[in-house]
């Protein structure tokens, strides 16, 4: 009993000083008994917001204000039954609309409670209650980072303005949620179930959840893959015939694939796009296509950049098939291929030795602008009519030799030596080009690829009006001949075209075309005033 009195003696006791304390403070002149007791059922914890308030006046008389606040934490607990919260200036200040009891760090050694209406704060708040006039806030204030200090992870986090999430977005997301779940479940009851064939392509053919692990049976795989073939879809075929290739014995898929040329093909297809070539390989081998084999093969050569590799890569395909009599002819144009690429390495690697001696004159004024190897047979002829045309047969660079040695027709080698005399304006070379002799010894003009072509070549090649008027007369259709003179504007030759084809009024029209004071005006109306001519207008 004894220590029973006790204790209510020293609860009196506190009791009373706490009250001394605030009828005595700065408070008590502004608004007495602040914190009464007509609030005691808002707890905290068990603890009313008065005896809350009493605890800490306790403590500040108790430990002193330097004491409680040595710890440099920056946090507020705020117990505040409105909205809104407003800070005075002045130490330990309150206004008449709130009630709080507030932890808030001294500015300086002295413990002041002060506020400055300078500083600057966020503030994340969490409220606890339902009740509008008796709600909990903690808020945990924390000072805004200067510009001259580097935001760590949590302010930036913290100044991140929380997202509301509404009770629409939640039920929304609650109802997705239930709906992915029956998905997974009916796809996993539907994976070890067997649906019917043809449902299973439409799902294959739509897109949706499919599986193919509960056909078990070589009946079921097979009927399976002839209903995607039936449907004609593309990727419906690839994934059965690849299921059966993946689930039977490498024999029996051989058997069953050859039966189904439409699978065979998807599966070439799929193969090839997925440079699975070796697998491809033997698949042509196990189909006896030796011919796309080949071609494959030949693919796979071309594939080195570089002129030497691929040339030797050439060479192996060549060896590899040169038994195979029905690969005969393709593998003569694969040896001629490689030996062409040795040849123009040949050539190159020589030119380039010319070329550094600087007293060719061709590579002097015209060097080359790309490299020889890999270009085809007609670049090739055309590079050494350009900068080899009078050397003799007997060398590896020699235009004829090239000829030779590929079975290159007349008109190839006259197209392309003629470019490259053209080029170089070698105007008699041409015409020894284009001068053919007969059995008896004579000579005559002979063009291959037609005279037309001759002049147009050398035209673009600005050649002189002379050059083209001689090669023009040997143009055997007179309105071909009368329709390019005329384009060229040799007017001589469209004169005796027309005087050929008797045409007097196209050739007095013709004369005011021609230049006052010309040969050409001057032959024109010697021509006209011709009485021998029999003309038909």
């Amino acid at each position: 009993m004894a220590g029973k009195d006790q204790a209510r003696m020293a609860a009196a006791a506190f009791t009373a000083d706490d009250e001394d304390y605030w009828e005595e403070s700065a408070v008590s002149s502004s608004k007495k008994n602040m914190f009464d007791d007509e609030e005691e059922g808002f707890t905290v914890l068990g603890v009313s917001e008065n005896k809350a308030a009493r605890l800490s006046s306790a403590l500040r008389s108790t430990v002193g204000a330097d004491a409680l606040f040595a710890d440099d934490d920056n946090d507020d607990i705020t117990w505040e039954t409105s909205s809104n919260i407003s800070n005075s200036s002045s130490h330990g200040s309150i206004t008449s609309d709130y009630r709080s009891a507030r932890y808030t760090p001294p500015t300086n050694r002295s413990g002041s409670l002060s506020t400055s209406s300078s500083s600057r704060s966020t503030a994340a708040t969490v409220t606890l209650g339902t009740s509008q006039d008796n709600s909990l806030s903690v808020q945990f204030n924390k000072p805004k980072m200067t510009r001259s200090e580097p935001m760590s992870l949590e302010d930036a986090i913290v100044d991140v303005p929380a997202k509301q999430v509404t009770a629409t977005e939640v039920s929304k997301l609650e109802t997705e949620i239930q709906f992915l779940r029956r998905q997974v479940q009916l796809g996993e009851r539907a994976r070890w179930t067997s649906l019917p064939v043809k449902e299973t392509i439409k799902r294959i053919i739509l897109g949706q959840p499919y599986s193919l692990e509960a056909y078990k049976s070589l009946q079921d795989k097979l009927a399976l893959l002839d209903a995607a073939i039936k449907m004609h879809d593309g990727d419906a075929i690839t994934i059965t015939v690849l299921f059966l290739k993946k689930t039977v014995r490498k024999s029996i898929f051989q058997q069953e694939l050859i039966k189904r040329p439409v699978a065979i093909n998807h599966l070439i297809h799929f193969l090839w796009c997925h440079y699975d070539l070796d697998e491809l390989e033997e698949l042509y081998k196990m189909l006896r296509r030796m011919e796309d084999v080949f071609v494959l093969k030949y693919k796979q050569a071309l594939a080195p950049s570089k002129a030497a590799g691929r040339a030797q890569s050439i060479a192996a395909v060549v060896r590899s098939f040169q038994h195979d009599s029905s690969l005969a002819p393709d593998s003569t144009l694969l040896l001629e291929q490689c030996t062409l690429l040795q040849r123009q390495l040949q050539i190159e690697e020589e030119d380039k030795k010319i070329a550094a001696g600087g007293k060719h004159p061709v590579f002097k004024d015209h060097p080359p602008k790309a490299q020889l190897p890999l270009t085809p047979l007609t670049t090739t002829l055309y590079y050494c009519s350009f900068y080899h045309y009078n050397e003799s047969d007997s060398s590896l660079s020699s235009p004829l030799s090239i000829k030779r040695d590929f079975q290159m027709s007349d008109k190839q080698y006259t197209w392309s030596a003629l470019n490259a005399l053209a080029k170089l304006h070698r105007w008699k070379e041409i015409e020894a080009l284009l001068t053919s002799k007969n059995w008896f010894g004579g000579t005559k003009m002979k063009a291959c690829i037609g005279f037309e072509k001759v002049v147009e070549i050398l035209s673009k090649q600005k050649a002189p009006v002379d050059i083209l008027s001689k090669y023009l007369a040997y143009i055997e259709d007179p309105n071909e001949r009368l329709a390019l003179a005329a384009k060229h504007k040799c007017h001589r030759i469209v004169v005796d075209t027309l005087i050929q084809l008797k045409d007097r009024a196209a050739l007095e029209d013709y004369r005011l075309k021609t230049p006052d004071y010309s040969l050409e005006r001057q032959y024109l109306i010697t021509a006209l005033n011709n009485s021998q001519v029999k003309w038909k207008n």
